[in-house]
């Protein structure tokens, strides 16, 4: 099963060379897990077995046509992660290594993640 959830594009104090004073980056922290938990608390988004996997696809929309260190987006998304990760009641040690893919840019930029979940068979 597959779920698709959209978030905005991660701030700024987020990313690993934003250098954002901490209660800023604290701040921005709460308010994205917080997007996170809400968007998969949708009725359509099923709770995850613990005992399973879940695989994470993301396609970043970026804001410009700059290009983007694949790393450092990963690392952007842990708030995302952690505030999924409460909403589908599992720790995110059930989540696979999130798979990036790059589209086309858009006004504000956008996140579309991807969970598929695993039967603990396979």
């Amino acid at each position: 099963m597959t779920v698709t959830l959209q978030l905005p594009f991660p701030a700024k104090a987020l990313w690993p060379n934003g250098r954002a004073h901490w209660a800023e980056k604290a701040r921005a922290v709460k308010k994205h897990r917080g997007w996170a938990y809400f968007s998969a608390c949708a009725p359509d988004v099923p709770k995850a077995d613990p005992e399973s996997r879940v695989a994470i696809a993301v396609t970043v929309h970026p804001k410009t046509r700059n290009l983007i260190d694949r790393d450092n987006c990963i690392a952007s998304l842990k708030s995302y992660l952690d505030g999924i990760a409460d909403a589908l009641g599992v720790d995110d040690r059930t989540f696979d290594a999130p798979t990036i893919t790059f589209a086309d840019p858009v006004k504000g930029g956008l996140m579309t993640v991807c969970l598929t979940y695993q039967s603990k068979g396979e």
